[in-house]
């Protein structure tokens, strides 16, 4: 063993901190149109977005009356409840 292998190792490097990357520079009218693209794809998001919940809520209520249209389906015909979850 040399005299100098028992100390500690030297500390590492610092890492250099990552940047990202600066699109280029673009002339305004560039620069314009690509802000009224962005604007136009977010307010086609929202709309995706209202219309996705409306869809939600609208399957929710379908759910709720075709379960109701059950109910009432098997109190004319008289079967009960328990019979249906399949027994014999």
């Amino acid at each position: 063993m040399e005299p100098g292998d028992d100390s500690t190792p030297p500390p590492p490097e610092p890492e250099r901190p990552v940047f990202a990357r600066t699109p280029p520079a673009r002339a305004p009218e560039h620069e314009l149109r690509d802000r009224a693209k962005a604007a136009k794809l977010r307010h086609k998001a929202a709309k995706a977005r209202m219309k996705a919940s409306r869809m939600t809520e609208r399957a929710h209520h379908l759910n709720e009356k075709a379960s109701h249209w059950e109910r009432r389906a098997n109190d004319l015909d008289g079967v009960v409840a328990s019979q249906t979850s399949g027994g014999g």
